[in-house]
């Protein structure tokens, strides 16, 4: 699994969680532009990406990953955002992405990410 997010804190909580839940291995990235790079070497069961980052948003960071050859076309990818995702939940290349609002409830996310890997 990928979790990308420039909130360090956060990144680590996620990993943290996901790694005692699902006792998988988990990349972590702050920025979208190093989480594509990762995307190039390795496939993910699912990514989970924030959008407002510096050097490359989450919304670019899925476009590349959907519309650029690699590992990853296909897979499930969560959007975390404490902004507004009108506009964003309408691009075609952000189809069948699941947008979480921050703050979520990390239950129930946890769930979402488990009918993923189940």
């Amino acid at each position: 699994m990928l979790v990308v997010d420039d909130e360090k804190e956060l990144l680590d909580l996620m990993e943290e969680e996901i790694e005692a839940r699902f006792m998988c291995r988990v990349d972590t990235a702050t920025n979208g532009l190093d989480a594509f790079i990762l995307c190039q070497k390795t496939a993910y069961d699912l990514i989970i990406s924030d959008h407002e980052m510096p050097i490359m948003k989450g919304s670019a960071l899925i476009i590349g990953i959907r519309t650029r050859e690699n590992l990853n076309q296909k897979t499930p990818i969560f959007m975390v955002t404490a902004f507004s995702t009108d506009g964003l939940e309408s691009l075609p290349e952000l189809e069948g992405v699941t947008f979480f609002k921050k703050p979520f409830r990390m239950n129930d996310f946890m769930k979402a990410a488990g009918k993923i890997l189940a």
